[in-house]
Formats: C-alpha cells, structure tokens, sequence
C-alpha cells in the first residue's frame, strides 16, 4: 500500500505541475496577442511610411528632372549669348562708324 500512496502522491505533484505549466503557457499566449497586435500597429505605421516615402521619392525625381531642364536651359541661354556678343559688338562698331561720318 504505502508504494501505491507514493505513487498517487506522484501522479498528483505531476498533474499539478502540468496545471501550472498550463497557466503559465497560457499568460505567454496572452502577452504573445499583445505583441501580435502592436506588431500589427507597426505595420500599419510601417505602411504609412513607406507610401510618405514613395510620395518623396516621385517629388525628388519630379524635381530632378526640372533641375535638368533648367540646367539645359540656362546653358541653352549662355552659349547663344556667347554667340551674339561678337556679332552685337561688330555692329556697333559699325553704327559708331557710320555715325561719326
């Protein structure tokens, strides 16, 4: 008989253990919902950043492209200045000509 109580007393320490693994378990499923739900949030956040990225990153290629078209426009603008200086100051040496006649 007394390896029989020992062995109910066993089984009972084991079931206990087991229940408390359980409570245990199931407080780590509780916290792990809570990460769950604030991961989702960073998601969530996550996604908003990406698309005030992507809003950026159109804006900043929008504007490069106008950089280029008013570098090309300016440079556009100097070398036909460059062109007409000679011929501009030909003809006033022309008219200074014909004027002091």
């Amino acid at each position: 008989m007394a390896s029989s109580d020992i062995t109910v007393e066993i089984l009972k320490d084991i079931r206990d253990e087991i229940r408390g693994i359980n409570t245990r378990l199931d407080g780590t499923n509780t916290r792990l919902d809570g990460v769950t739900e604030r991961l989702d949030g960073v998601t969530e956040r996550l996604d908003g950043v990406t698309e005030r990225l992507d809003l950026v990153e159109t804006t900043l290629l929008d504007l490069a492209s106008q950089h280029g078209f008013l570098v090309r426009y300016t440079r556009t603008i100097a070398e036909r200045e460059s062109r007409l200086e000679p011929r501009v100051n030909a003809l006033e040496g022309r008219v200074e000509k014909l004027e002091s006649k």
